[in-house]
């Protein structure tokens, strides 16, 4: 990875904050001229850095749960059904763990479903010792509502008022959204590249550019489409990402998940069946150490085990080949694969 300064990762900690917030907004907010900004970001998105990504919340529009899975398998077979995971379209990221020998996976499918993608198609592409799946009840934290501690509050406060709508709302409300073909042209182009612009757009679209606006603005604040930065927390300098398994009191998962969601380490939260799951990223395994201790003091926490994640293999619906991102595959090319 390409050496990058502090400049470079508050520019990187905007655009997780907001990945479609102009280069002008970003400037005001770091206190730098827009010229130097935009040079600076549009450096860090040709080269790969980030890259700005659009997808839809697969719960707003078809009858859906959102399901974890952890995989066991043989040491040898690990990455294999860690790239076949990735492969799937229900799965929106996979990463190995190094505490076992295991994966665990994001993924959303309907509930009918989840037998045969377990005991067929997974059975039959895999070599998996065993798994356990149960369904993500709520959500504390996804990576749009990220903060790291590059930027202070006020200053993401002014990128956006507040994380997605989707936060709470990846899992949808039960009134389920309609697509009508113009959102589906604007999210297709908006796949392609997260932060075109509205004139850009709405060029394509053939829809005047206030149009197209209030359609992007509606489906983000109503959870249904996401836009995300895509990034590796090591740019951000935080190399060292872990998975953590949090028991806690029920009475008390609602309060705990919150005050997770809120630490600057916390990447994604949610709650399951029986613990609160967390994925983190930190500086060093010190870091971590002491980030182990503040879970165990959060209220009703009762335990918290930890498992280093040895390789990514899908982040925020972009396949990892060979632990980097393919930038070049297109949605649909990775559908398909």
């Amino acid at each position: 990875m390409e050496q990058l300064d502090e400049l470079d990762r508050q520019i990187l900690a905007a655009l997780v904050r907001n990945g479609r917030a102009s280069w002008r907004l970003i400037a005001d907010v770091l206190g730098q001229q827009e010229r130097t900004v935009a040079r600076r970001g549009n450096r860090l998105l040709d080269t790969g850095v980030v890259r700005i990504n659009a997808f839809l919340n697969p719960t707003a529009f078809s009858g859906v749960a959102a399901i974890m899975l952890r995989a066991v398998s043989p040491p040898d077979q690990v990455r294999k059904t860690s790239r076949w995971l990735a492969l799937q379209p229900e799965v929106s990221w996979v990463s190995a763990l190094a505490g076992s020998n295991e994966c665990v996976a994001e993924m959303f499918l309907p509930l009918e479903e989840l037998g045969a993608f377990l005991y067929q198609r997974m059975a039959a592409a895999t070599n998996v010792d065993s798994f356990t799946s149960s369904p993500n009840f709520d959500y504390f934290r996804t990576p749009a509502g990220w903060k790291p501690d590059v930027l202070g509050q006020e200053q993401y406060l002014a990128l956006h008022a507040g994380e997605d709508a989707g936060k709470a709302g990846v899992l949808a409300s039960e009134h389920r959204l309609a697509l009508d073909q113009d959102n589906q042209e604007i999210v297709a182009l908006l796949r392609g590249n997260g932060r075109a612009t509205v004139e850009e757009v709405a060029s394509s679209v053939q829809l005047s550019k206030a149009t197209v606006r209030r359609r992007i603005e509606s489906m983000i604040d109503g959870g249904a489409l996401f836009i995300r930065a895509v990034l590796d927390p090591a740019a951000l300098g935080l190399p060292v990402e872990a998975f953590l398994t949090i028991s806690c009191e029920c009475s008390r998962r609602a309060d705990a998940g919150r005050q997770l969601a809120g630490l600057p380490v916390t990447r994604w939260a949610a709650a399951g069946e029986t613990h609160l799951l967390a994925q983190i990223a930190v500086a060093s395994l010190a870091e971590l150490s002491r980030t182990i201790d503040t879970v165990h003091g959060l209220p009703g926490v009762t335990d918290v085990q930890s498992s280093l994640m040895a390789e990514i293999f899908k982040r925020s619906t972009v396949i990892y080949r060979d632990g980097t991102p393919d930038w070049d595959a297109t949605p649909e090319e990775n559908d398909a694969a």
